[in-house]
């Protein structure tokens, strides 16, 4: 595939995440697709989605594509841990062509899939000036990540930082509904609780 038809499928892809991140899809299976599109534009073996936990900051597997992956779930990584910890500490993407030789490189994680990380970039989610978790692709199939598939991690890491943005605005806003029905029951028990005492005081 010539790079000018390359560059167009992956622009075409990322608009497709775009219009999914606006659809009435369930969040979770729309971050997943951005992962897998991530996956087939970088000719990567595999890709992980890690987000931050609201309570502690830590940072735990919420899609992690490939074999013997399960496990992952159960992973966090403090901010600075890990290539995945320093990006996020650091909220700069970064292409790595030698994982092996990183010393960020946080061995564990591999050992707990069998699986051999060789290559990877991993690219910061930002929005509204928060880093909510980073996307990691890894290993190339063939060659070396580059600049070029920096640019598309990245594009793809916005897009999947606006959907879980837009996830957690509709999760508050579903929750501050609910807390106004209850006040509205309440308030609506006490005025017919008052209006019976008052009846009855006249009585």
């Amino acid at each position: 595939m010539s790079d000018d038809r390359l560059k167009a499928e992956q622009l075409r892809e990322i608009i497709e995440v775009s219009a999914l991140i606006t659809s009435s899809l369930d969040p979770r299976e729309v971050r997943r697709r951005a992962v897998e599109a991530a996956t087939r534009l970088v000719d990567a073996e595999r890709a992980s989605l890690l987000l931050v936990e609201r309570a502690g900051g830590r940072l735990y597997f919420e899609v992690a594509l490939g074999e013997d992956t399960d496990n992952l779930s159960r992973v966090r990584l403090v901010p600075g841990q890990g290539i995945a910890g320093s990006v996020l500490q650091s909220c700069a993407p970064v292409i790595v062509n030698d994982v092996q030789s990183d010393p960020r490189y946080c061995r564990d994680l591999d050992t707990r899939t069998g699986f051999v990380t060789r290559s990877m970039i991993c690219a910061p989610l930002s929005c509204k000036d928060e880093t909510l978790g980073v996307l990691e692709v890894i290993n190339k199939r063939s060659g070396e990540f580059d600049e070029d598939d920096l640019g598309v991690v990245n594009a793809l890491a916005n897009e999947i930082a606006v959907a879980v943005e837009n996830s957690r605005l509709y999760e508050r806003l579903r929750r501050s509904l609910i807390e106004m029905s209850v006040y509205a029951t309440i308030f609506a028990t006490v005025f017919v609780v008052i209006g019976y005492w008052l009846v009855t005081l006249g009585d």
